[in-house]
């Protein structure tokens, strides 16, 4: 006896020809699917709600996200996703397997796989979901999500030290951020390249770092 499919399946994705082209798939193989368009993440949350009924949207059985989470605004609007339709989600995550996996799962995710999982596998992991069966293991949901609480601990310092840099060291790791040289810096904040370099100096000692490579990858770490 084949396994029944979910009667409502969600597919999203922050690339829309990618989702749609999943949707089209899962829908050949027997899924009743619904797109989310990923802009929707942009309604206020108070009127999510009202738009998906509007749009006679039923609520799903198992939600599928697909995403690179290559970028912090990505994840962070598969938070706000997923934290507005509470169902069981299954996310095929671009990024390696780490943090980024531990805070998905935190928010709610059944499951999280490589987005290179096959198609094959993704039907059979999305029909258990819906089963109630299946899920990452205990132990592996307990190391990413640590593994998330490291990372979040250590971007918060990371923000509180930028935090407590002066308005020009700001500026300064602000144009290094942007690939300005030591020399164009000086001119645009009109002071001398050794005025420039003192205050590089003061920056990588208040990031705890010893290169401006670092300090800007540190700055990276704490962008919206």
């Amino acid at each position: 006896m084949a396994p029944t499919r979910p009667k409502r399946l969600v597919v999203t994705s922050d690339q829309p020809l990618v989702a749609e082209a999943i949707d089209a798939a899962l829908a050949g193989r027997g899924f009743d699917t619904v797109l989310l368009r990923w802009p929707a993440t942009s309604v206020p949350d108070d009127q999510f709600g009202a738009a998906m009924q509007r749009g006679g949207f039923a609520p799903p059985d198992v939600a599928l996200l697909l995403s690179d989470f290559d970028r912090p605004d990505r994840v962070q609007g598969a938070i706000r996703l997923m934290s507005r339709l509470p169902v069981a989600w299954v996310v095929l995550a671009g990024a390696p397997r780490g943090p980024v996996w531990g805070c998905l799962l935190e928010v709610g995710a059944a499951v999280v796989a490589p987005i290179s999982t096959t198609l094959d596998e993704v039907a059979t992991i999305l029909v258990d979901v819906a089963a109630g069966r299946g899920g990452t293991r205990a132990r592996d949901r307990r190391e990413l999500t640590e593994a998330w609480h490291t990372l979040r601990a250590e971007q918060e310092d990371l923000a509180f030290r930028v935090a407590s840099m002066t308005p020009r060291e700001t500026d300064v790791l602000k144009l290094l951020y942007a690939g300005t040289p030591v020399r164009m810096i000086a001119t645009q904040l009109e002071v001398s390249e050794a005025t420039v370099r003192s205050q590089v100096k003061r920056v990588l000692r208040k990031l705890d770092v010893r290169s401006q490579l670092a300090a800007v990858a540190a700055f990276e770490g704490v962008q919206p």
